[in-house]
């Protein structure tokens, strides 16, 4: 026979009303968490042109983007590197939300969009005489390029034996040039340098499509790392530099980050302390080397807008 201590009945009835309670707080808990998870993962998004989109896509590849250590190969240019480079700072600094690409062609309306919180930042850096017209809406990074190392190419299209040909300032001013509006640095180098006739178009592939066509002579762009300099647009139309001659666009160039967007702080904090690491172990030099952006082999071309 077994005897069975005394039993409280209502200390039971506590007991299981305060193990109810205990279920649902815990219930409450896991869902609130699974809910912040699922709010973390929400893409945050950055404005970038459509070519980088492409490009970026070629040079990448499917890879994990901690595990890219050479910068150069198949679609590495500036724009894409710096796209690159913002992941890995973003990594090394603990922000690890997944960013998407939200095209936009137009720069002005991205820098728009940055400052009302749409977007973030941008993909690549932008001047920081721009940034400063955006006010107290955006933070600003370090500079990843200072003034006077934004050194570019006055590309043509191989079939223009003319442009080809510019040796001096003289004869470069004669030449058809054409850029955006919108990218003051570009036109303004084209300006110091005399160029007469200055056609303007919002897109770089309108650019392209002009020199192609035999509407336009030149534009200027950064140099490259492939053969020659060369690049191709959209598998189809190339590019070349003139041989010899330079142009230096002026300024300094950062990251702005979004004030009004509710990530930015932490967005902001978490990407300078990645960059402070690509800056000390020499990463970002390095990157800028490998993709042909800071190119040696200029190193001693004639520089027409000191």
């Amino acid at each position: 026979m077994l005897f069975l201590p005394n039993i409280d009945l209502r200390r039971i009835r506590r007991i299981r009303r305060n193990h109810f309670a205990m279920r649902l707080c815990l219930l409450f808990m896991i869902s609130l968490g699974w809910a912040l998870s699922c709010m973390a993962a929400e893409p945050i998004n950055i404005t970038i042109p459509q070519d980088v989109v492409t490009d970026y896509n070629t040079f990448v590849a499917g890879r994990d983007i901690a595990s890219i250590q050479h910068y150069g190969g198949p679609g590495a240019r500036r724009d894409v590197i710096e796209l690159v480079l913002l992941q890995q700072a973003l990594l090394l600094g603990g922000f690890n939300q997944p960013l998407m690409m939200d095209v936009e062609q137009s720069y002005l309306r991205g820098l728009r969009n940055i400052a009302e919180g749409r977007d973030i930042t941008s993909a690549g850096l932008v001047w920081n005489n721009d940034i400063t017209t955006l006010g107290d809406s955006v933070y600003t990074t370090r500079a990843l390029v200072h003034d006077g190392e934004f050194l570019i190419g006055l590309y043509t299209s191989p079939k223009n034996s003319t442009a080809l040909a510019t040796k001096t300032r003289e004869e470069l001013i004669e030449l058809r040039a054409v850029t955006s509006g919108q990218w003051q640095p570009d036109l303004t180098a084209l300006q110091q340098v005399g160029i007469k006739r200055i056609l303007l178009t919002p897109s770089w592939m309108n650019m392209v499509r002009m020199i192609e066509a035999g509407r336009a002579d030149i534009t200027i762009a950064p140099f490259q790392s492939t053969p020659g300099m060369t690049f191709e647009v959209n598998g189809g139309a190339t590019m070349v530099p003139i041989p010899g001659i330079k142009l230096c666009l002026h300024g300094s160039r950062h990251w702005p980050v979004s004030r009004q967007h509710p990530q930015g702080k932490a967005f902001f904090e978490a990407l300078e302390r990645g960059l402070d690491e690509l800056e000390k172990s020499g990463t970002i030099k390095r990157a800028y080397r490998e993709c042909g952006f800071f190119n040696p082999d200029v190193e001693h071309w004639k520089l027409l807008n000191p």
